[in-house]
């Protein structure tokens, strides 16, 4: 029987690419955004000889997050692999983020992790089995200047992880977490020509990654069997200490 995922943020970026990599390796997928416009050309991009299912959700509400799971089951009969990678970045200090961009990304990373998570373990603890991969980021385990909001959601990513995988290992599901560096989205084309320039100067690697390299990351991870909680960096030698 083929393995079925689950990708969230699959209109572009990690997501898009880490869908394309489960379908090339036989899975059943199922991709999740906001837009259904964009979800539908991605299917299309996909479906050469994949089984691609495009669901609408907004990670950030519970009703749904709970249609999207439901939806899979109902369609394929469980889910194997959740690769949550939506998100939202917002560049700016605590003094420049209002309270409304606050809960913003607060609501899209942080709430919309534990939603997705949620639902998915319901099905994952009642199969026995799964695996769980949270997109976080190196800004949550380091911090970072200009980001007050997104490093708080982003580091509460990686210690929810940490919690969840204590939590439900011995009900069969893995849970770990992945964090890149700067990577080559449309989330970072709206970097400034200075933080560009840092970047640039300061990784040790001295480029952006492209999604392409974190999604071969991603699918690792879901596959390796005793990386339970982790927090994978893949960062160019950010977190070695190189940027900052």
């Amino acid at each position: 029987m083929k393995k079925v995922v689950i990708v969230t943020g699959a209109n572009s970026g990690i997501g898009k690419a880490t869908a394309a990599l489960f379908a090339q390796k036989g899975y059943r997928v199922a991709i999740s955004a906001r837009r259904i416009e964009e979800l539908n050309k991605v299917q299309k991009e996909l479906a050469d000889g994949a089984e691609v299912a495009a669901i609408s959700a907004d990670v950030s509400l519970a009703k749904d997050v709970e249609h999207l799971v439901q939806a899979v089951v109902a369609k394929w009969g469980q889910i194997d692999v959740l690769i949550h990678a939506a998100g939202v970045i917002y560049s700016g200090t605590l003094l420049e983020t209002d309270e409304k961009t606050w809960d913003y990304i607060l609501d899209i990373n942080l709430k919309g992790t534990y939603l997705v998570n949620r639902s998915v373990l319901e099905q994952m603890v009642s199969q026995g089995y799964g695996s769980i991969v949270n997109i976080a980021s190196d800004a949550g385990l380091l911090g970072g200047r200009n980001l007050a909001a997104y490093c708080a959601a982003k580091g509460g990513v990686v210690l929810l992880t940490k919690a969840i995988a204590l939590d439900h290992i011995r009900q069969g599901v893995r849970v770990n977490a992945l964090c890149p560096g700067p990577v080559n989205t449309p989330m970072t084309a709206g970097l400034s020509d200075a933080e560009m320039e840092h970047w640039q100067k300061f990784l040790p690697i001295q480029r952006f990654a492209n999604p392409d390299e974190v999604a071969e990351s991603a699918y690792f991870l879901a596959h390796s069997e005793y990386m339970v909680g982790s927090c994978l960096t893949i960062d160019g030698g950010n977190t070695a200490g190189g940027a900052i």
